[in-house]
């Protein structure tokens, strides 16, 4: 009973926000695509808020010398596939954002599944000057399993 009552506030939801999240990158997405896009969007802005926004904050700025920004992160589009390594298992190794180098370890985060990753990299790529669309959890999967690999 609550699975579908989750599933139809899901959709009201999408319906609310239909467009809300369209950019240059999604122009080309075909009506399923775009509704998932738009799920991912939903859902990888929840999961943002619980995983994400009290390091790198609600708005991807990061903590000045200490937690590297999001926004704006020639880091973060040089490789989509590291990030979402990343994500999944954390960082160790110093990286230079923008610049400026940040030494701060970044937990694993090895709970949540392929999709909340998908949902997530969805959400972080098309925030904060990003465009770069949907990213389908099949694909995000296959690069998961490469870094593990690694």
């Amino acid at each position: 009973m609550s699975r579908g009552l989750f599933f139809i506030a899901l959709l009201i939801q999408v319906g609310c926000n239909s467009g809300k999240y369209q950019n240059a990158a999604t122009e080309n997405l075909d009506r399923a695509d775009k509704l998932r896009y738009e799920q991912y969007m939903i859902q990888g802005h929840q999961l943002y808020k619980t995983h994400c926004s009290n390091c790198h904050q609600e708005d991807g700025t990061g903590l000045s010398q200490l937690i590297p920004p999001l926004a704006q992160s020639d880091y973060l589009l040089s490789d989509s596939a590291r990030t979402l390594c990343i994500i999944k298992h954390g960082l160790k190794e110093k990286i230079i954002v923008n610049g400026v180098e940040y030494q701060q370890p970044m937990p694993a985060n090895e709970t949540l599944t392929d999709i909340e990753i998908a949902q997530i990299a969805t959400y972080i790529y098309n925030n904060w000057g990003h465009t770069l669309g949907y990213m389908p959890v099949k694909e995000v999967s296959r690069l998961l399993n490469a870094c593990q690999s690694n």
